[in-house]
């Protein structure tokens, strides 16, 4: 009888507390974060300091939870791949923007110490 016990115990316990799937939200819930993630990345560069912008990383993570937790509709998807490949443009763009500003500075210490 104990033995039966335990083991209809141990399978309510697995049932109660691992979900078989994560629901996802409805595609009308998205809309919301989608304008406010291209509206950031419209204004990425232009609005704010480098020093007070949150880092690209953190933006990719957002723009993939969206695609993760939504049950997006097909134009939606279209927009999280479009974020995700323009935020990686200007990732890009201001790490070789940054690159070529540190090039510069060591450039003028030189001079600035010859």
């Amino acid at each position: 009888m104990n033995t039966r016990w335990n083991t209809d115990m141990k399978r309510s316990a697995n049932t109660t507390t691992v979900p078989a799937f994560r629901q996802r939200r409805p595609a009308q819930l998205a809309e919301r974060e989608l304008q406010h993630l291209e509206m950031i990345l419209a204004n990425f560069i232009e609005c704010t300091a480098a020093s007070e912008r949150l880092p690209a990383r953190y933006w990719d993570m957002r723009i993939a939870q969206l695609d993760a937790d939504y049950d997006l509709v097909p134009s939606q998807s279209q927009r999280v791949a479009s974020l995700q490949r323009k935020l990686a443009l200007l990732d890009s763009a201001l790490d070789t923007a940054s690159s070529a500003a540190d090039a510069q500075e060591r450039q003028q210490t030189r001079r600035a110490a010859a």
